[in-house]
């Protein structure tokens, strides 16, 4: 049975699995429904990965790991400025030529990056990552 055509697109390719496998990585796996999303990654506090999700024509394993690694101190920063003036709890949104990240804290020590394609929807995807960071807050306590 070949895909089946639903308008001008075609049936979504199957879900993706988190690398991982782990309790956390099935709630991270749900922001790959977004259109043009690319990876996500959840770290802990040292920039380890906790676990991910990639699609493997955008990125390799390595890369979405260093996305992880490298963003931790971003939002560390951004969450401790926007706690020392009671802003609450700090989303970063970079936009870059080919890929755009939404990347926020989740609980105290780990932080959550979503890697989508430039021309995705960010509304979408940032509505999606909020969903997700909640879910594994909740998951933590």
């Amino acid at each position: 049975m070949g895909p089946r055509s639903t308008g001008s697109f075609m049936r979504v390719a199957p879900r993706l699995a988190s690398a991982l496998g782990s309790e956390f990585g099935r709630v991270i796996e749900n922001l790959m429904d977004v259109p043009g999303a690319m990876g996500a990654v959840l770290v802990d506090e040292d920039g380890f990965a906790i676990d991910y999700v990639r699609d493997p024509a955008a990125l390799d394993d390595l890369d979405v790991q260093l996305l992880g690694a490298q963003i931790n101190q971003v939002v560390a920063s951004t969450q401790r400025s926007a706690a020392k003036h009671d802003m609450g709890t700090p989303v970063v949104l970079l936009e870059g030529d080919r890929a755009n990240l939404i990347a926020g804290p989740v609980g105290e020590i780990y932080v959550l990056a979503f890697m989508l394609h430039r021309e995705a929807n960010m509304a979408q995807g940032l509505d999606h990552f909020e969903a997700v960071r909640s879910t594994v807050e909740h998951l933590l306590t």
